[in-house]
């Protein structure tokens, strides 16, 4: 069972983007929503009366919406969830917007331990500045850089339980040996649901399960939930389910800090180009896996 375990983490660790909302109570359908600017943005809390994205905070013209206009995971925005495993056909609308989901009022004892807990997050993105460092101690590349989200590299050793002293990946602004670090990403295997994470509620789990998954070839990652099996078969892939996988961003380096927040899916200051980095240009597409499969 290890060996399938580990084996599952080496498949998953390449996830694509990761990032975004996953609650730690049970899904209920998503609220009604209107667009406007190119964005969705929920009327009303999506989840249980707590989560909410808050209307306006996406506009459509920030750095990563122009670079990224259509998500490539239901669980990349709002509080979608991004698939489960009773559910992974999921559609991106049904999880509502983009944007800043509503911070909870944390008590005491919460605020005290989030403290703790950023405080040993902030000392490892000291430790690796850059993807160099990063390489250096065991974390591999394992997506390019993607507008929203930054470039993983993934250490899978430190997926089987939550630290937030010790993230299984890392996130960068590109992939240059010199590109700098954005933010950190928790990804974990824990069955049963999402794990204990940062103190309080604002910390949002995600997953990568609808429409199939990922579509992976080897250990790099050349299709989001958005491709067909025949599409990722065609790129010499195969889709792949990450059930008990959850996945989690910490916007928490000194000098970049997330505007939709500290546990944000999504950052909307990461723009710049897909396989590129994130201070390009935008070139918009819906489709990342094209260039992860080039990156």
């Amino acid at each position: 069972m290890r060996s399938r375990i580990v084996a599952t983490f080496a498949v998953l660790a390449i996830l694509l983007a990761g990032c975004s909302s996953s609650s730690k109570q049970a899904t209920k359908p998503a609220a009604s929503t209107s667009t406007t600017a190119g964005t969705t943005t929920p009327k009303t809390a999506i989840r249980a009366g707590e989560l909410q994205v808050l209307t306006g905070t996406a506009t459509g013209t920030s750095p990563c919406e122009v670079a990224a206009p259509t998500p490539a995971s239901p669980g990349q925005v709002g509080a979608g969830a991004g698939g489960s495993e009773g559910n992974v056909n999921v559609l991106a609308s049904e999880h509502g917007g983009r944007g800043m989901v509503k911070q909870v009022t944390l008590t005491h004892a919460q605020r005290v331990e989030l403290e703790k807990q950023v405080k040993e997050a902030r000392a490892v993105v000291a430790r690796y500045p850059t993807t160099a460092s990063a390489l250096g101690a065991h974390y591999d590349k394992s997506t390019p850089y993607v507008p929203c989200i930054g470039a993983h590299y993934t250490n899978i050793t430190l997926a089987g339980s939550f630290d937030a002293s010790k993230p299984s990946e890392l996130l960068y602004d590109g992939t240059a040996p010199d590109s700098k670090i954005v933010g950190l990403s928790y990804l974990v295997y824990h069955h049963g649901g999402p794990p204990p994470g940062f103190a309080g509620p604002n910390d949002h789990w995600h997953q990568h399960n609808a429409n199939g998954g990922l579509c992976l070839r080897g250990n790099f990652v050349v299709g989001g939930e958005d491709v067909s099996p025949q599409q990722c078969a065609d790129r010499g892939g195969h889709k792949v389910l990450l059930i008990d996988i959850y996945m989690m961003h910490a916007w928490v380096v000194p000098g970049f800090e997330c505007s939709w927040g500290v546990f944000s899916g999504e950052c909307p200051e990461l723009g710049g180009r897909l396989g590129g980095t994130a201070w390009e240009t935008p070139v918009p597409s819906k489709d990342s896996s094209s260039a992860a499969a080039s990156g």
